[in-house]
């Protein structure tokens, strides 16, 4: 595993695990004015582990592998 894709591995966990506190923190506020400040970060953590994951993945594509094929 390449350093790239292990640091889009740990900070796009970390983003997801950050968007769902926030979403959660959201979704529960008592404040009147509905906690829109949590609802913007969750939708920016949520955009981050979007990308990070875009990242991890796209890095797997095309890469050579070798195929046996045996009767």
């Amino acid at each position: 595993m390449k350093i790239k894709e292990l640091l889009a591995a740990v900070v796009g966990l970390a983003a997801a695990i950050g968007a769902i506190y926030y979403f959660y923190k959201f979704v529960t506020s008592e404040d009147p004015t509905g906690g829109h400040m949590q609802g913007w970060i969750a939708l920016g953590l949520a955009a981050i582990a979007f990308v990070c994951g875009l990242i991890y993945f796209l890095g797997h594509v095309n890469q050579e592998e070798e195929i046996h094929i045996t009767h």
